[in-house]
Formats: C-alpha cells, structure tokens, sequence
C-alpha cells in the first residue's frame, strides 16, 4: 500500500483516521446534509446519499449560508459529523463548526488545509490518518 505525508494549515486541531470520501464539488452545510444522519441531501450534489459520518471528508470549500456552521456542530455533538475535513482552501464557515464543537462541548473536528498538489492527491487516496500537528498521511 503505498502512502504520502503532507502537512497542511490547521484551521481546528484533531486527530483522526478513517475512509476517505472526496469531491471536487463545494458542499453547502446547511440544507445539503443531514446532520440528524450525516446523509448528504442536495440532490444537485454528486455525493448526493452518501453518509460522511465517521468519514475523512476532502472538500474545497463549503458552499453557502453561514449558517452551516451550525449544522456541522450538531453533526458533530450527535456523532454524525465526518471524522475530519480537508479543505483547498480556508473556510471560515466550515471552520466555525468545528472551533465551536470544541470550545463549548469539548470536540474535535480537525479541519485542516491542503496546499493544491496533496488536496489532488487526497481525492485519490483511500484512506488518510490526520494528526494533531496537521500532519496527514495519505494511503492508497
């Protein structure tokens, strides 16, 4: 199995390993995922039916209302939130989620960003362990 290490921005700290689901395609929080399930729902969205709970989640960015933020905290508190997420780029929105989760209920989401060349090589990868460093090992 081959593998690549990268280290990338934190924008929230966490450690987390699991099964990668990626896409190219911004993700709007609110109304797009189900945060009751950890189903995405926008059923314009190619990751449309799929659960990112307990998922390493590669995505852009979020795409939207600010109130997403929301969502993914109450992902997050009721255990359906993905395991991680790496970004292309910094989202505030997306990051409010997981500072909240942490500041208030004690949580980790980490939220990392990737340089363009291993955001890439995160959508091919299976699975990824993310450590608290914002080190990111990528597996294949």
């Amino acid at each position: 199995m081959a593998m690549i290490e990268t280290k990338g921005r934190i924008l929230t700290k966490g450690k987390a390993e699991g099964t990668i689901i990626g896409t190219n395609v911004p993700l709007s929080f609110w109304g797009g995922f189900n945060p009751a399930t950890g189903v995405v729902v926008d059923r314009h969205h190619p990751l449309c039916g799929v659960s990112l709970a307990n998922h390493i989640l590669v995505l852009p960015k979020g795409r939207g209302s600010c109130s997403g933020s929301g969502v993914l905290l109450d992902a997050t508190v009721s255990g359906h939130a993905p395991s991680a997420i790496l970004l292309a780029e910094t989202d505030e929105i997306v990051a409010l989620g997981g500072i909240v989760a942490e500041e208030i209920f004690s949580m980790q989401l980490p939220i990392i960003v990737l340089d363009e060349a291993p955001f890439e090589q995160a959508l091919l990868a299976s699975t990824a362990c993310i450590e608290e460093d914002g080190i990111v090992m990528l597996r294949y």
